[in-house]
């Protein structure tokens, strides 16, 4: 088996893991699959990106707090040699109301479904940068936004 192949398996492992974390819900799992120096990007109007594990465990557990029952269903997988890019479809109930460009949206209760992409790159076997992609359109139109 060559080296490519072995750190291929490696890191489609390590994708395997860090969905089963997210779909358990468990931000401890999560955040062990992380470096220290983690960075966070959700590419959504208004967000900034969160630095260092603390700032990327608040972020990760804003979003569980959001939606308790988040779910990542796998529809596309690509490994490269020092990252993955996972397509799915995510889904969750929301557990209050989303606050997106200075509206209220939604309440407790509503149910979305939205398409995602995460680019994953790894370090030293970790998570050690992780941008996710969601359709914000579809989300506020299922969240009732007036546009």
């Amino acid at each position: 088996m060559s080296t490519e192949t072995t750190e291929a398996t490696r890191i489609e492992e390590l994708a395997g893991r860090y969905s089963d974390a997210w779909n358990s819900q468990d931000l401890d799992a999560i955040m062990n699959l992380h470096t220290d120096d983690c960075v966070f990007v959700a590419h959504a109007e208004g967000t900034s990106p969160a630095e260092g594990s603390e700032a990327v465990r608040e972020a990760f557990a804003g979003y569980l707090a959001l939606l308790p029952d988040i779910n990542f269903a796998e529809r596309a997988l690509r490994i490269g040699e020092d990252h993955w890019v996972a397509e799915s479809t995510m889904t969750g109930t929301l557990a209050g109301s989303l606050e997106l460009e200075g509206e209220r949206l939604g309440s407790s209760g509503t149910r979305v479904e939205v398409a995602c992409v995460d680019v994953i790159e790894v370090r030293d076997g970790l998570v050690a940068r992780k941008h996710t992609y969601l359709d914000t359109l579809a989300m506020q139109r299922q969240l009732g936004a007036a546009r």
